[in-house]
């Protein structure tokens, strides 16, 4: 194994990303302190002190590729860094390597099968809060759903406001031939309007933050189900409950007066979800029924057999309202859970959003690049087994680093 050119390769990309250690000459230099960080990440680190002890219990793999004219820097100066580290520079990186990410197959044929799924939704770094009276961070992210790869992240400034800066994320992504799920905050007029700017399709919900176009639909599809059986649906059980889940779809836009005022408005859906939750002992199940309501771009479709292509559609749709929540298992649950967001008490300046979109980084490869092995598994290891395996052998820290210089092999 020779690791040497790619690594030193990447510590040599990181020196250019701009940060203001100026009080002195700096004795670390930034590209080795990035990839040693990066690096206790991907062995499953949540610290400064992790990174600090990371780089001392590695030293002889790390010098292999690093001057290291310090020596490891010790935890202090990773918390300096992290709070120097421009972050919007940082965040753009991580825009440009996503960029180059695989996308996966798209379907042929009309409707959303042939759309790629980016779910958006904002993340509040809990810990990172100062005081009772303080705002924690907060982050704004996309996901791309087929991959559970993060596409992009953008702070939150502590006065700003997280829809307004969910269409700067937006902007710095190709949404060419993909559908941009996300929840009632972002059912905003303008927010639609950039999607389809872009070249993109949206199904937002949407609720009483904006009563004129709820107060609408919610009569349209209410009258709509009451009328007729639902276009798709499905049933889920398992841990003791029954989920039902019923969509019904309308092109019939039209007669909507708020149309207008949502450029591409295409289609209106209704998902009802029934919950039955099994009580022992002889009890009666618990029940409860919510309805939501979704804004969609999509039009009719046009292809021969319009009402199989319809019913197609709907079942789409109503799989996609449900994907959009993978942005909470597969993205939110980790990072709380095998790095500790919530819990990190990073809040120094720039730190902890630098930190939260490092760790993005690493969850990607880890994502990206399975670990080799010769005995066969029913499933895929998991999240947690990478990790463990990264901080076990050099090998296979080394093929993690490889998928962040040429994510396409």
């Amino acid at each position: 194994m020779d690791p040497i050119p790619v690594l030193r390769e990447l510590a040599h990309r990181f020196d250019h990303l701009p940060e203001t250690r100026l009080q002195r000459q700096p004795q670390h230099r930034l590209g080795e302190m990035l990839l040693i960080a990066l690096c206790s990440l991907l062995s499953g680190g949540r610290s400064f002190n992790d990174m600090e002890d990371f780089g001392i219990a590695h030293e002889q793999w790390l010098s292999l590729f690093m001057e290291l004219p310090g020596g490891i820097p010790c935890h202090d100066t990773f918390n300096r860094l992290f709070a120097a580290l421009d972050t919007h520079a940082f965040e753009q990186s991580l825009r440009e390597w996503a960029a180059g990410l695989s996308a996966p197959e798209l379907a042929p044929g009309t409707g959303p099968s042939g759309l790629r799924h980016l779910a958006l939704d904002g993340k509040s770094l809990r810990g990172s809060q100062r005081g009772a009276a303080g705002r924690a961070r907060q982050v704004v992210n996309v996901l791309c759903v087929e991959r559970g790869l993060v596409l992009a992240q953008r702070q939150v400034p502590q006065e700003g406001s997280e829809i307004v800066h969910a269409r700067f994320v937006l902007k710095g992504l190709d949404l060419t031939r993909a559908l941009v799920t996300a929840d009632a905050a972002h059912a905003q007029a303008e927010t639609a309007a950039q999607i389809i700017e872009q070249g993109g399709n949206y199904l937002l919900c949407v609720k009483g933050n904006q009563p004129g176009t709820h107060a609408q639909i919610q009569a349209h599809l209410d009258e709509l189900a009451a009328g007729q059986a639902a276009h798709a649906q499905s049933v889920d059980k398992e841990h003791g409950r029954i989920e039902e889940r019923r969509l019904w779809l309308s092109h019939d836009v039209e007669a909507l007066s708020v149309r207008g005022q949502w450029k591409g408005l295409g289609s209106v859906a209704l998902v009802e979800s029934r919950r039955e939750i099994l009580n022992g002992n002889g009890q009666a199940p618990s029940v409860s029924v919510e309805r939501r309501y979704y804004l969609c771009s999509l039009e009719e479709p046009k292809a021969k057999a319009s009402k199989e292509s319809f019913s197609q559609q709907a079942a789409q749709l109503l799989q996609r309202t449900r994907a959009h929540w993978h942005i909470e298992n597969s993205l939110h649950w980790p990072l709380d859970v095998l790095w500790g967001e919530d819990a990190c008490r990073a809040r120094t300046r720039n730190a902890a959003t630098n930190l939260s979109a490092m760790r993005k980084v690493a969850m990607n490869l880890l994502r990206l690049c399975p670990p080799p092995t010769r005995r066969s598994r029913k499933n895929p290891p998991s999240m947690r087994s990478r990790m463990f395996l990264a901080s076990c052998t050099d090998y296979y820290r080394k093929l993690l680093i490889d998928a962040l210089t040429d994510p396409l092999r």
